[in-house]
């Protein structure tokens, strides 16, 4: 089921995780009120209560059913407070307290020695310091400049991509906005597109309509004909031509599930765990 090169790769350490927006889609909220992180599109529909054109909105449905979701953030964004912003992403985002994940449990368990995520939720990062490997992980966000020492020091990464819920006003949410931090941030996606270059990367939690996903693979130099390819865990509903043009262009293999059926995706890296694990006992060198 799992390739072979990708438990060597996280075996030894030499493959990044990315976890993207289904990593924590499985959270649930603690007390008695469940609830979940939202999606993109959820995520968009309670921005539309808070922005000030409503002229615009009509625009922005049309935009989130084409599952264009960066274009409908750009203009939600352009009639939005950005103190009304800060004050609903921490609503949805920090006041539940979300519970980790399946996913986030097997990710900690194989233990990269680094994880990348688009998330601005804090789940995997207040997970990682919760249990028993408490102060080994550092948290790096995309504005913050230790990133390099971080990389050349024994302890584990956690690298915020665009942004946190610690912070709202620098939360990437939006084409020009991550582009903008593109350019003041310039050594941060500088180390950022070498780590691409130079290690195997592991899509978890992602689909390819995912407009992270999008971000990443757009801007980045990751595929090399003749070098080992990256993997995604996906569903198996993704259309087969455009499947096909992505692994042409980034070099990507996938792994995928049946669609909807998150108990097998669980399963299926528990399973992923085990080898990891397993393969590292027998050769811990």
């Amino acid at each position: 089921m799992w390739p072979r090169a990708l438990v060597e790769e996280l075996a030894a350490r030499r493959c990044i995780i990315f976890l993207g927006a289904g990593a924590s889609a499985g959270c649930v909220s603690e007390g008695d009120e469940l609830a979940s992180p939202p999606t993109w599109s959820k995520l968009l529909d309670g921005i539309k209560e808070i922005a000030s054109d409503k002229n615009s909105l009509p625009i922005v449905d049309d935009l989130i059913v084409k599952e264009k979701f960066l274009d409908a953030a750009e203009v939600l964004f352009g009639s939005t407070n950005s103190a009304d912003f800060a004050t609903y992403i921490r609503e949805v985002m920090a006041t539940p307290r979300y519970k980790q994940s399946s996913i986030h449990e097997s990710v900690l368990a194989i233990d990269p020695k680094i994880v990348v995520t688009t998330n601005y939720d804090d789940i995997y990062d207040n997970y990682c310091r919760s249990g028993q490997e408490n102060g080994l992980y550092n948290i790096c966000k995309y504005y913050e400049s230790h990133l390099v020492s971080d990389l050349r020091s024994s302890v584990r990464q956690v690298v915020k991509a665009h942004g946190c819920i610690s912070d709202p006003s620098k939360i990437v949410l939006t084409r020009s906005q991550y582009f903008r931090e593109r350019l003041n941030f310039p050594n941060f996606y500088k180390v950022l597109d070498a780590l691409f270059l130079t290690n195997t990367l592991f899509f978890v939690g992602y689909s390819l309509s995912d407009p992270d996903i999008q971000l990443l693979l757009e801007n980045s130099n990751i595929t090399y004909k003749d070098s080992h390819p990256h993997y995604a865990l996906v569903s198996d509903s993704m259309n087969h031509s455009i499947k096909n043009a992505y692994k042409e262009a980034y070099n990507i293999d996938f792994i995928e599930f049946p669609a909807g059926d998150y108990i097998t995706a669980d399963k299926m890296l528990k399973d992923l765990e085990v080898q990891v694990i397993q393969r590292r006992e027998s050769n811990p060198a």
